[in-house]
């Protein structure tokens, strides 16, 4: 009998649901259709909306982060600059001085030998963006900091 049940049961579902689909489709005036099509533009509307919310509110927390990591930023190198530690003061253009000799060294060994091996022209291919990047950092870093340096120095000076 349990066979039975099972073959009747699966048929009655795809028949009662064909059947309410057909009556469904029947029934369903043109009115129900466009409230049921306003409630979707409403929710989509909604969703919409939040999400603008939540990238706007993600944009400020981001802008947020960037001010806090440069306002950390310029305290360690006020810090820095207190300190009596020849190298916390001078580690900026110390770094800036070995990177420009590294690179200079660098450019001239390759300059002027004619007899690069292919594995060492791949080398230098791979090498060269790595220390192009560096070289703009620290350029940046170095004659940016200083330049803010002094124009706080400027400006605290006026307000004085």
């Amino acid at each position: 009998m349990a066979w039975y049940s099972k073959l009747f049961s699966a048929m009655g579902v795809n028949i009662v649901s064909t059947i309410g689909g057909v009556i469904d489709d029947l029934v369903t005036s043109d009115e129900e259709m466009a409230l049921t099509q306003n409630q979707k533009l409403k929710i989509e509307t909604a969703y919409k909306l939040k999400m603008q919310e939540l990238l706007n509110d993600l944009d400020k927390r981001q802008q947020e982060h960037e001010q806090n990591l440069e306002a950390e930023l310029t305290e360690r190198l006020k810090i820095d600059m207190k300190s009596d530690s020849f190298l916390s003061k001078n580690v900026r253009p110390i770094a800036l001085i070995f990177m420009t000799l590294t690179v200079a060294t660098l450019a001239l060994a390759t300059t002027f030998n004619g007899d690069l091996k292919p594995a060492q022209l791949e080398a230098l291919e791979i090498w060269t963006p790595f220390f192009a990047t560096i070289m703009v950092t620290i350029y940046s870093f170095y004659f940016g900091s200083r330049g803010l340096e002094k124009m706080q120095k400027m400006r605290n000076g006026a307000n004085k």
